[in-house]
């Protein structure tokens, strides 16, 4: 049961805490779902275009190599992932403004999409455990700090002082970053993106501005306004509001803390112990299961007994490396909360 590498990432110690069973099929069996599942999918999207945008300027990069596998899949695959609302869409209008809000924040790019592999305390039968994983950005500030930036999506962004606004996966990164390269991180930023457009105002018949309440931002209420003739001094105090500050768009930075630290890789420890050394898959049986886990029917299934070698070759292929230009698809594992 255990697996035979002895580096463990941040993403299967979460999947052996939510459901022991689902890091089973996910990581021991090696099943990868055929159908797509929409928030890990757009938030893969953004994470791409961000990534080549970091790298290069040029956001499109990562957007066209997401645009081209969507567009492989079947009509009906894509409907399903839009039905609230097209995904380029989303992912185009997103990024815009992203890059508007954030065009002066005084970051300088230090590091992108950087791996690392690290020895923990923890051996087990003489071996030595290690922590891997992938740092999305490092940033120095305007003071001249670097900080740990991780990008995420949501469809509603949580408060700052949310639980899972806390992950506890970045808390161990600026530790992971001093042993690897030596860096003397200050702390993380979450850089959380809405994973809904911005929605576009709509006129009456007789011209004038639907009163509806609408949730947007400032460059999308500017293109309203320029493309239906609109007198931008009408809108003078809901311009005011957006331009400081995006409803779609949040950044929570959090200073690195030693102790916060110590107790999070001792939880990661003794979950690494358990994967490494449990001889059963416990399930973790929630009123989730359905609408979260994208095992729920095999694992349902094989709970009352039931032969599932056909619904092993409908609905799952086997973990391999498919690269999108220059690197694995799946590498762009990226963290998006549930809609």
């Amino acid at each position: 049961m255990a697996a035979i590498d002895n580096a463990v990432s941040w993403s299967e110690i979460k999947t052996f805490q939510r459901c022991p069973k689902q890091h089973e099929y996910k990581y021991d069996q090696r099943l990868v779902p055929v159908k797509k599942a929409r928030p890990l999918f757009l938030g893969s999207w953004f994470h791409a275009a961000l990534e080549s945008h970091y790298k290069g300027g040029d956001w499109r990069i990562g957007h066209q190599m997401f645009l081209d596998e969507y567009n492989k899949l079947f009509e009906e695959e894509r409907e399903e992932l839009d039905k609230r609302g097209k995904l380029p869409d989303i992912v185009s209008r997103g990024i815009k403004s992203y890059l508007w809000y954030y065009k002066d924040d005084g970051w300088k790019v230090r590091e992108i999409e950087r791996e690392f592999e690290v020895d923990t305390p923890l051996v087990l039968g003489g071996v030595r455990q290690r922590l891997k994983g992938i740092i999305d950005l490092v940033v120095e500030d305007e003071e001249g700090l670097l900080w740990i930036v991780d990008h995420k999506t949501a469809s509603t962004i949580p408060e700052p002082t949310a639980f899972h606004a806390m992950d506890p996966q970045l808390m161990l990164y600026p530790w992971a970053a001093k042993i690897a390269f030596g860096w003397d991180i200050a702390g993380i930023y979450y850089n959380y993106v809405r994973s809904r457009a911005p929605t576009v105002p709509k006129l009456n018949k007789d011209g004038s501005v639907s009163r509806r309440k609408v949730v947007t931002d400032y460059p999308t209420l500017m293109r309203f306004i320029r493309d239906n003739g609109l007198d931008p001094d009408n809108f003078v105090e809901q311009r005011k509001i957006l331009r400081r500050k995006s409803p779609f768009l949040r950044r929570y930075k959090y200073p690195r803390e030693k102790y916060v630290t110590k107790e999070i890789l001792l939880d990661a420890l003794s979950v690494t112990k358990h994967i490494r050394e449990d001889k059963r898959r416990s399930r973790t049986i929630t009123r989730d299961c359905a609408r979260m886990c994208p095992f729920h029917d095999i694992c349902r299934a094989e709970l009352n007994g039931m032969d599932t070698t056909m619904m092993r070759q409908q609905n799952f292929t086997l973990k391999e490396v498919k690269l999108v230009g220059d690197r694995p698809i799946s590498d762009f594992d990226f963290e998006a909360e549930g809609e």
